[in-house]
């Protein structure tokens, strides 16, 4: 029998042809605009770069979006400045500074902050920029709002911008490598686009979502921003340098609950950033000293006062600070397991002020407990 070919292509050749695939299909008039998401990260900088290096080549301009959080390093700011100029002539920017609620981990007593709040213009981290979006681009009679206690937020702001277009493809730098959750997201609901079945994206309503990127890993886009000489943000440069695990090096906002342990040295990457934080919000200082403590935000060790997760959790409960989200955390409290397995990813979630349930308890078995009976039985 003769022997089976496979075709062997590297994850950059790959990008490349996905990427002319998008272009053709826009070319045919099967996606009415193509539109870049940045962040100021290093993925959504390789994507950008790719797609902007393909639009040169064809003498045409995509979007390239980005919603301002505010509260972000000023070296993401100066990056997606630099990916909005990487090619001006075939960039159409859409940098949003619209008000919207974030979720402020660092404090509750103020555990929102509106980002660009009217009237606080005194306290913004920085004015708005001249060519920025500054009103919300869509009809207020059809905006939707996932959470009314929270008000418009971070994925409402997405979603309701995106509505603003019909068949367009919205190109983003997720990464299926990154986590399982991260690879169902981008490969599970495939899509069909111009009579093109597309495997690495998902259907947004009218428009599409694109992940180029797929199957990159984190050496793929190091050696990309390399290889090719593109800037990034000078904060993975200092964090590699502090020791950041690969997990933990982020350039998103500052005080949700995912990244504010990046507070604690932000004096010494961005002290002036720092500052202004500290005007602009509450509990910044004490997150700034105690962020990787364990015994607080982290919720790694236990209390001296108390004798248990379950204690200390019940007393977090009964004292928090906010009525109006104290009975979302006992709903969801209610359906979890009592175990200290449970109760200490529970009071992670209480310190964090993470009504959202951003960082989900895994509710199972305490593994400690089913070791001790292994044991128990083997020996």
């Amino acid at each position: 029998m003769p022997t089976q070919r496979f075709e062997v292509r590297n994850v950059l050749d790959a990008a490349r042809e996905r990427i002319a695939q998008i272009f053709d299909i826009h070319a045919r008039g099967a996606i009415s605009r193509v539109i870049v998401s940045v962040s100021g990260g290093k993925d959504s900088t390789v994507l950008a770069h790719l797609a902007l290096m393909e639009a040169r080549r064809r003498s045409v301009r995509i979007g390239v979006y980005f919603l301002d959080e505010e509260v972000v390093y000023e070296s993401t700011v100066k990056q997606v400045q630099y990916i909005m100029n990487l090619v001006p002539e075939c960039t159409i920017p859409m940098w949003l500074q619209v008000p919207f609620a974030l979720t402020n981990a660092t404090s509750l007593t103020e555990g929102q902050l509106i980002a660009w709040e009217p009237g606080k213009h005194e306290l913004w981290m920085r004015p708005k920029r001249d060519d920025a979006i500054k009103a919300r681009p869509w009809d207020a009679a059809t905006e939707t709002v996932r959470d009314r206690n929270k008000g418009l937020g971070f994925y409402d702001v997405i979603e309701n911008f995106e509505r603003t277009f019909a068949g367009a493809a919205f190109l983003v730098g997720l990464r299926g490598a990154e986590s399982p959750n991260r690879w169902r997201a981008v490969s599970k609901n495939p899509v069909t686009v111009g009579g093109e079945r597309i495997f690495w994206g998902t259907p947004k309503g009218a428009n599409v979502a694109l992940y180029p990127l797929y199957d990159w890993n984190f050496h793929d886009v190091w050696r990309y921003l390399h290889d090719e000489g593109v800037r990034y943000s000078r904060i993975y440069d200092l964090q590699f340098k502090k020791g950041y695990p690969i997990s933990e090096t982020r350039v998103s906002s500052l005080i949700h609950e995912k990244s504010f342990k990046a507070l604690v040295d932000l004096p010494e990457f961005e002290p002036k950033t720092y500052a202004r934080l500290q005007k602009r919000i509450k509990g910044i200082a004490l997150a700034q000293e105690t962020a990787k403590a364990a015994s607080l935000f982290r919720a790694r060790k236990l209390p001296q006062n108390f004798r248990s997760w379950i204690t200390y959790r019940d007393f977090l409960l009964a004292t928090y600070p906010d009525p109006a989200k104290r009975p979302i955390f006992e709903r969801r409290f209610a359906a979890h397991l009592a175990n200290e397995f449970t109760a200490r990813q529970q009071v992670r979630q209480l310190v964090l002020n993470d009504y959202e349930n951003n960082l989900p308890v895994e509710n199972r078995e305490d593994p400690r407990e089913a070791l001790v009976r292994y044991y128990e039985e083997v020996l």
